[in-house]
């Protein structure tokens, strides 16, 4: 895993210079217009609608300023399996990922778990169910979100624990740098690495989590498409990493609707499987 962590971001300075080659010829003759919250990109120039989901990786690219995107699991199913009999089964309802475009190069996306049931089973049984945590990012395009091959994005967020019943009762935050690469043929290619601050409930300490990560999608049919992608996570408290390979089919119902299906498959011992269906929708 740490040569596929290495693979990742030794890849970077090719895509770089893939980027100086690559830039639309309208980002090098012109400006770009000024638009903001206030002065809202007309729909005629909106830009093809780009999500954070299905995959684990995070899009480089922005919701367009004075405009705003829904994206939301509406149900996903998660089961983790500790030795022999111990069980996690966690449901989740409308965890949506609200966004506001604010200017040409950033927007601000609020994380809401609006219903959360998680269930033990094993040593020690128990049930919880209800409102979850809110999650704070603001995302900062670096390029590419004008025009090119590339595009790269900064995102600091910060975990507020609004949840009374589910959740670690414990403020996290940390930062995701996505990286986004147009190859031929209706090909896509992107990775990020996120370094959390989380904490430890056994040492009432925090400490640092990193998640790098690697996606390939296609365009099957204009509406019709799907992506592959490997997700990693090293924990610095076990010294060991945890593994999924994700998968599953998108369909673009219209230019500001996109559905969603699919799979979270472990790869290493102790990870969680995870089902999910979701949709996305931009005003």
């Amino acid at each position: 895993m740490l040569s596929f962590y290495c693979l990742v971001f030794c890849s970077l300075p090719v895509a770089l210079s893939a980027q100086s080659q690559g830039v639309a010829p309208d980002s090098l003759n012109r400006r770009p217009p000024q638009y903001s919250l206030l002065r809202p990109v007309p729909r005629a120039r909106l830009r093809p609608m780009s999500t954070d989901r299905p995959d684990a990786t995070e899009s480089a690219y922005l919701v367009d300023a004075g405009h705003f995107q829904v994206e939301t699991d509406v149900l996903r199913l998660g089961r983790q399996r500790f030795g022999k009999q111990d069980t996690h089964q966690e449901l989740g309802l409308n965890h949506a990922n609200l966004k506001l475009g604010l200017t040409r190069t950033m927007d601000v996306q609020l994380v809401v778990e609006s219903y959360t049931a998680q269930t033990e089973r094993g040593e020690h049984p128990g049930a919880r169910a209800g409102f979850g945590d809110l999650t704070l990012r603001v995302k900062r395009n670096l390029w590419g979100n004008d025009g090119g091959r590339t595009a790269l994005a900064l995102m600091p967020f910060v975990k507020l624990p609004t949840g009374r019943r589910t959740g670690n009762h414990n403020w996290e935050g940390g930062v995701v740098a996505p990286f986004a690469c147009q190859l031929p043929h209706d090909w896509s290619l992107g990775s990020q690495l996120q370094a959390t601050w989380v904490r430890d409930e056994a040492t009432a300490r925090h400490c640092l989590e990193l998640a790098p990560t690697l996606t390939v999608g296609h365009d099957l049919y204009k509406t019709l498409g799907g992506f592959v992608e490997v997700a990693g996570a090293w924990d610095w408290r076990e010294r060991g990493w945890a593994a999924t390979l994700n998968g599953g089919p998108i369909w673009r119902v219209t230019d500001n609707v996109q559905l969603d299906v699919g799979l979270n498959y472990p790869l290493t011992k102790d990870t969680e499987t995870t089902y999910f269906l979701g949709v996305s929708f931009r005003r």
